[in-house]
């Protein structure tokens, strides 16, 4: 029944398209009427990867015996062909939320057809091995994590509900709707990100996969339309480009353009499908854009958050999208080059942007006054913590003056939890920069000095567990155990790290075990990450921020509210 109900679905969404195009009534019946046949089908496959049916290569690829009943439901977005379909599916119940009532809003059903045309033909979810496998292989284990099962989901979700600001055209609940998206892309990526930290040992929170780096830019995009009235041609350009992002980099990352540790990138032919989207939505896109009035000034405490949200929405996306070819990504430090001075400014503009307006001559001292202090402080702790090059002591200096200059509105809770946020991911994100790394061989008993930080080496023993775990026994600065791990996957040829984190407000200290031998001896790495901890912190403060309730504040009636509160 599976095929059968993904191919009525595939035709009923696309007729829905040419009504749309008809200027017809019944075509958003019909749409909504195709997405059920669309959640039936997903319904059929989850069934089967459940009942782990070793017949289908999906579940074969992506499930396994002894797995949980929620890990097994991970193989639907664990591949190419899963995820696909997921995403087409989340995408046009989306879209289907928004009646066609005009063309224009025809291009909704025309792209969720054209996925689902790709899911019935090129990456079928229901390709059958001749003869059923005795057992499945599964997911890697490393993706089985507890991040996983929620991150892919609410990054598909969010990533739909970016597009619909940009069709509601102005509407009050434009706002509502870029709010929601901003907050559920916030969990998602802060997810991915803590997931990639304690998971894969990549010496950071954040590796500029490009697969997060898509789901970013639309992120960056939604907090310009969040700070320019509704009426404003930018706001509206921020929404419009949201559209070609997205599916631009659901080609790339499925169409081996890019190298992606979700390892989508295996399914050459749906290039014809996914491609073809992202050319007619940017075209469409840019079309739109130039028929939009000349753009209006914006005000300075506007005119920051847009200049530096629009900015890295760029740099991501020459980074992401460079070269369009084949090969491999772009360099982290092509993002650390560009962005260090674009985060450094967004750091003192969050608190000074909003307070520099009307200011009388003493307002204006006072203020510069606190910018100086903040700066003071942040380089004074940031010395203490042993930072001594000079673009570190100016991380340390923007934060500071940032928190100091940050003034709390009673009245607007919500901004002022967001700005916060918002400067706290990006001084965990700048302190990135200044991580380290080393990996270093240790005999039983030997130290070594990293970062300040002295570890030792008091042995490492097999865990007798199923599978087998070679687990390290590391002394942080002589008071702080570390157990770095390493599983031993026999059947697949694989060894897997399980790092051993100690944080604290300031810094984390990572050990990641490479290898060790039967005298003790061993392999590890060592990351020293400065700030990360502000990460997670912003992160759950944007999420709560953009989800607290608007405070509804009576207005004239000639004047139009403002999108950013």
């Amino acid at each position: 029944m599976g095929p059968l109900f993904l191919a009525l679905a595939a035709s009923l969404v696309t007729l829905a398209a040419a009504l749309a195009i008809a200027g017809s009534a019944s075509a958003t019946v019909v749409f909504r009427a195709g997405m059920a046949f669309a959640w039936a089908t997903l319904a059929v496959i989850v069934a089967a990867l459940i009942r782990v049916d070793t017949s289908l290569e999906l579940v074969v690829a992506h499930t396994r015996p002894g797995l949980g009943v929620a890990r097994r439901i991970m193989g639907l977005w664990g591949g190419s062909e899963g995820s696909l379909l997921f995403f087409g599916v989340v995408v046009g119940t989306t879209l289907a939320a928004v009646p066609l009532r005009s063309r224009t809003t025809a291009i909704s059903p025309a792209v969720t057809a054209t996925v689902l045309w790709a899911s019935v033909t090129v990456a079928s979810p229901f390709t059958r091995l001749d003869v059923p496998a005795i057992a499945g292989s599964g997911l890697s284990p490393i993706l089985e994590h507890w991040a996983m099962l929620i991150h892919p989901p609410l990054l598909y979700v969010g990533l739909a509900l970016s597009l619909l600001p940009a069709l509601l055209d102005g509407a009050a609940s434009s706002d509502r709707i870029a709010r929601i998206s901003l907050a559920v892309l916030t969990t998602a990526l802060a997810l991915g990100g803590g997931w990639a930290y304690v998971e894969l040992g990549w010496g950071g929170w954040w590796a500029w996969d490009p697969v997060e780096n898509v789901a970013l830019i639309p992120w960056l995009l939604l907090v310009v339309h969040l700070h320019l009235p509704r009426s404003h041609s930018v706001r509206r350009w921020a929404g419009l480009l949201v559209w070609p992002t997205v599916f631009a980099g659901t080609a790339m990352t499925r169409t081996s353009l890019r190298t992606s540790v979700h390892a989508f990138a295996n399914a050459e032919d749906l290039g014809w499908f996914l491609w073809p989207i992202a050319a007619v939505v940017g075209v469409g896109a840019v079309v739109i854009g130039l028929r939009l009035p000349r753009a209006q000034p914006i005000s300075t405490r506007r005119f920051l958050p847009v200049l530096i949200a629009f900015s890295s929405a760029l740099v991501v996306a020459l980074g992401t999208f460079r070269p369009f070819l084949p090969g491999d990504g772009t360099d982290g430090t092509f993002y650390s080059r560009y962005l260090w001075p674009v985060a450094i400014v967004g750091m003192v503009g969050l608190g000074v942007a909003p307070r520099a307006r009307n200011l009388s001559r003493s307002e204006q001292v006072r203020l510069v006054a606190e910018v100086g202090v903040g700066a003071l402080i942040g380089v004074v702790l940031g010395a203490l913590a042993g930072w001594t090059i000079w673009w570190q002591l100016v991380h340390a200096a923007a934060l500071g003056a940032g928190l100091l200059t940050t003034r709390v509105h009673w009245r607007t809770p919500r901004r002022t939890a967001a700005h916060v946020g918002m400067l706290f991911v990006m001084a965990g994100a700048l302190g990135g920069t200044a991580s380290v790394e080393r990996t270093v061989n240790l005999d039983l008993g030997e130290t070594v000095e990293v970062a300040g930080h002295i570890i030792e080496n008091r042995g490492a023993a097999l865990v007798a567990q199923t599978p087998p775990v070679i687990e390290a026994d590391l002394l942080l600065d002589g008071s702080h155990e570390l157990h770095p791990q390493l599983t031993v996957y026999a059947e697949r040829a694989l060894r897997l790290p399980e790092i051993a984190t100690h944080s604290r407000p300031h810094e984390d200290v990572q050990a990641v075990l490479r290898s060790a031998d039967d005298d003790g001896s061993i392999v590890v790495t060592i990351n020293v990450e400065p700030l990360t901890q502000l990460v997670w912190m912003g992160a759950v403060l944007v999420t709560v921020a953009m989800l607290a309730p608007t405070r509804v504040r009576s207005r004239p009636s000639s004047v139009e509210p403002s999108a950013a509160r």
